[in-house]
């Protein structure tokens, strides 16, 4: 797991699957504005063509300067991708279109299975879906990380 005292280190650095096959730099990652939890590292790769794709840090490693994924090449080449500034976060809609795409769950579904547990509280994501009647485009719970801090 990435902590937030490794996101500095992770800017910048090249991306690979745990089979040693490599994806691409980092461009900036992606944290959980109500944890500082590391969430998602976008990455991409000139020489292959990958522009921007977005990868889950949940199950991730900084390995001596490399970021050390557990996913295929392939699936991580089909990821939706955004177009997005490095200044950009991603809407509600994309992440969890990115939760789908990689099979995983949102840690937040996890927490909050009894109504008013974990950080049903905080979780201003929810509270986006509530007041858009689930066809929001609005920004997430998600911020870019700023390194050194």
């Amino acid at each position: 797991m990435i902590t937030q005292e490794q996101v500095t280190a992770m800017v910048g650095c090249t991306a690979y699957t745990e089979q040693g096959q490599r994806v691409g730099g980092v461009d900036y990652v992606l944290v959980d504005d109500t944890t500082g939890r590391p969430e998602w590292a976008r990455i991409t790769d000139r020489a292959s063509g990958l522009g921007g794709v977005f990868v889950p840090l949940r199950n991730a490693a900084l390995e001596d300067q490399r970021l050390v994924l557990p996913y295929a090449v392939s699936l991580i080449e089909r990821a939706p991708c955004a177009a997005l500034d490095c200044g950009s976060v991603l809407s509600v809609t994309e992440e969890q279109q990115l939760f789908a795409h990689y099979g995983i769950r949102d840690v937040r579904e996890e927490v909050n299975a009894e109504s008013g547990a974990g950080w049903g509280q905080m979780d201003r994501a929810g509270a986006i879906r509530e007041g858009t009647a689930g066809q929001e485009v609005h920004l997430s719970r998600l911020r870019p990380a700023q390194p050194g801090r």
